[in-house]
This record gives structure tokens, sequence and C-alpha cells, in this order.
């Protein structure tokens, strides 16, 4: 256990168990919520530790840099609170994000970054009333919607787009302006009278190359290097946004060595910018607290395959539920069966994997890069790293209204 123990945990989260009795293994107390009959359908267990790790992590590797956990990721209430008491802040992109932040688990506002750069009006009509007071832009049209919020004491980071071509899933093609167009975005700012304490930017969600974090903060330094150019009050805060992996994503720069590049990044940017004690550094985390939290469970409620070379199995959730990763989020989820008996047939078969839906698209694996042994009617598979951007955008399809339960635990 870590230093502060289940003590604390549970008074994050009531529903947090001592699972000492499971040998310390999340796959024990799966297989103990299977045979004790605590669950009749798909479930998903969430380790808290491995959040706190997480965090602890950030701490370690970028201790100037405080981030903003995005809550779109994961929106669970549990796991939103359990990070918030533990120092993160939160990156919003939506009234109702807002709303669970505020109203729901009741941190205060100044915690807050609404990061989306094309907001609806009654959301920033909310965000004000309320008093969100940082948010984004990357247009002029942004910027004249923000200054026609009566009464609005907003504070504006200049969102720029990135060359994010080598990332996973980009963002520059939707949002970010062209860095040379800056001058005349924060000139249009000070004709509004509104205030741009900052730029903000994001790298794309499964970052390929770590030169881009280290381009974007030499972009960020030269825009606050115009912007005192221009008589602008001092900058204070650059946005370094997200695109930070989970531990356990096989390809791509680890997180170490994105954290490298940006210290390294942060060092030269602070050698330019006069009073740069006074800049504070802030990120948009989301998969790098939570992926690797969750474990799913799944039911195979039928099959087919007799020839002994291969199999199809069906379970109860899908890509319209929490697999909806697998097309969404570019994921390829594997599966292990749960042995709950000490007998197992050890040949491999080529398996695939499909949800319960009639829709042919909802195909969770495929038997030409998925193999498991032997499989029956009524046994589980377990499907590790399944904490981020997966159940937050399911949806009811085919009138299937089964919604995976949660448990949680607390297992060093």
């Amino acid at each position: 256990m870590y230093k502060n123990g289940l003590s604390t945990i549970n008074n994050f989260c009531p529903k947090a168990v001592n699972l000492f009795q499971f040998n310390n293994n999340v796959s024990d107390y799966i297989k103990y919520l299977i045979t004790d009959k605590k669950v009749s359908g798909s479930f998903r267990v969430i380790n808290l530790s491995i959040i706190e790790r997480q965090v602890m992590l950030w701490k370690r590797q970028l201790p100037d840099v405080k981030p903003y956990y995005a809550v779109k990721c994961n929106p669970d209430p549990i796991i939103v609170n359990y990070l918030g008491k533990q120092g993160v802040n939160f990156d919003c992109a939506t009234q109702g994000e807002i709303r669970l932040i505020t109203e729901k688990l009741g941190f205060s506002t100044d915690r807050i970054i609404y990061a989306n750069p094309a907001k609806m009006c009654l959301h920033l009509v909310y965000a004000k009333s309320v008093g969100v007071k940082l948010t984004v832009f990357d247009s002029h049209d942004e910027l004249l919607k923000i200054s026609k919020i009566p009464n609005q004491k907003f504070e504006l980071l200049l969102r720029i787009a990135t060359d994010d071509k080598d990332s996973m899933c980009r963002f520059s093609n939707k949002f970010g302006a062209n860095p040379k167009d800056a001058e005349k975005l924060l000139e249009y700012a000070q004709i509004l009278g509104l205030s741009v304490v900052g730029v903000s930017f994001h790298v794309g969600s499964g970052c390929g190359d770590v030169k881009t974090y280290s381009k974007s903060l030499a972009n960020v330094a030269d825009i606050f290097e115009t912007a005192n150019k221009i008589g602008m009050d001092p900058m204070k805060i650059v946005d370094i946004g997200g695109g930070f992996p989970s531990n356990s994503v096989q390809n791509g720069p680890t997180f170490q060595e994105i954290s490298s590049t940006i210290r390294c990044g942060i060092f030269d940017f602070r050698k330019r910018i006069a009073n740069n004690d006074k800049i504070e550094f802030i990120a948009e985390p989301g998969r790098f607290f939570v992926s690797d939290s969750t474990v799913v469970a799944t039911n195979i409620y039928a099959r087919k395959g007799n020839n002994g070379e291969s199999q199809s199995l069906y379970v109860d959730d899908g890509v319209y539920g929490t697999f909806n990763n697998v097309i969404y989020d570019h994921a390829t989820p594997r599966p292990s069966k749960i042995i709950l008996d000490k007998y197992s047939d050890v040949k491999q078969l080529n398996t695939a994997i499909f949800g319960p839906t009639c829709d042919g698209l909802d195909q969770i694996c495929k038997a030409d890069n998925t193999r498991l042994t032997y499989c029956e009617e009524g046994d589980w598979l377990e499907w590790e790293n399944m904490g981020a951007y997966t159940h937050t955008a399911s949806f009811i399809f085919n009138g299937y209204t089964h919604f995976p339960r949660n448990f949680y635990c607390y297992i060093s």
C-alpha cells in the first residue's frame, strides 16, 4: 500500500475495498466477483492506486507543470474526485463537464480551464455565471463571441496549431491558429478589450514525435515576445496541452522521453523570456492518469466454431459500449481468458470476438491477430488498460441497454 493507505482512499471513495485477501491482484478480485455471484454481466474494476501512481510519476517528471485532467477522457465522478483531492485540476470542454466539477463534486472554478476553442454561446454564459475565468480561443470570430458575453471577465489563452502529423489523433486540422497569425489575433483582442494571459497548444493524442513539444514551446516564446512588442501586459501562462501516453502504450515515445523534452523546452523558454519566474506552465493530461487503472470483464454468451482451429465469441459489451475505442480511438484491445478452475486447454485458437448488437461493425477482435484457448458459453474474458476514452463515449443501440457495473479497489 502507498503511505497514505486505504483510510485516505475511503475518504475519497467509500466503495474502495481492502484487497489483501485477494493477494494484491486485480485478477483475483475479478475471479472473486464472478465466483461469489456478485455480477451477472460485464463489469469494470478500477484500481485507484494506479491513478495515484501516475499522479506521483507526473510530479516527479514534470514538477513545474500543473496538470489539468482532461475530464472527457473518463468523467467517472469517483475517479475525477480522487484526482482532484490529490491536487490535480480540470480541463473541461463543455457545460456538462463544468457542472460535474463545480455542482456535483464541489471544486472551485479557479481549478478549471475551459479548454474548448469553439464554444457554444450558452455554455459560455454558463461558465461566466459560475465564475470560470480561464478559457481559450483560436480565431477572430471566437474573440468577438467572447466579447459579447455581458460583464465577462475571462482570461484568455491563444490556442495555436502544431505540426502533429506524427500523432495518432490529430487536432490541428480542427483547432489552433497558425502561429504566423498570432500578432493579428492579439491586436484584435486588444481592440475588443479582452485579456489574453497566455498561449496553449496540443500536439495531438498519441504523440509520435517528442520534438513537436519543443518546436511548439519555441513558437509560444515567439508569441510572448510579440505580445511584449505590441504593448500587452506580460503573459503569464503556457498550456502545453495533452498527448501523454499511458505506461501500457508500446509504440511511440514514452512519458519519460516526452517529459525530458518538455523540461528542456521549458529551460530554453525561460532563457528567452524576461520575468520568467512569474510564468506558470500547465498541461491537459487524460489517458496518462486513467488508462491503466481499469480492467473490463466480459461474459461470453454465445460461440461457434467446431473445426478445432478457430472460434468466434460473442460477449456482452462491444463497440457501441465500452469498446467504442476500437472505432474512435484506434485501440486494439487484447483479451485473456479468466481461468476459474485449475484445468484449461493450452492449445491456442484464432479467435474473433464480437459485441452484442446485430451490427457487423460491432467486432472487438479479428481472428487473424487474436489467439485464445478454447472458450465456452459462460466463460469470461479480461481486458486490461480500458480506463481512457472507452465507456465515456458509449450509447444505446439496437435496444441493448446493459451498462457495466463499476467496482473500485486500491491494490498497490
